[in-house]
């Protein structure tokens, strides 16, 4: 299945959005079939625009879990990588009941 660029894009703008799960997509990609790739600088800078975007969306997203994560050791400083350390009692493996 071939998919173009600026609607995977869109696509994971959207469901970031509406705040539904993005792997399903991110998975369904086959990158060698990816079509639409920019082909200057100005579709380049365009595209990297949009980037930043979904990327400063993501953060904003991420900002309520560091928040809490932040209270739950306040006594600590931002880690490596711009991450809080996490506390004891917080386990790193997340799962979800179907």
């Amino acid at each position: 299945m071939l998919h173009s660029l600026p609607a995977l894009l869109a696509e994971l703008e959207h469901k970031l959005m509406a705040a539904e799960d993005p792997l399903p997509l991110l998975n369904s990609i086959r990158w060698p079939e990816v079509i639409d790739w920019p082909r200057n600088l100005e579709d380049a800078s365009r595209l990297k625009g949009r980037l930043d975007s979904i990327r400063f969306l993501i953060s904003g997203l991420q900002a309520p879990l560091r928040a809490t994560l932040m209270r739950l050791n306040q006594g600590s400083t931002y880690a490596a990588k711009g991450g809080p350390n996490l506390p004891p009692t917080i386990s790193l493996r997340f799962g979800r009941s179907v």
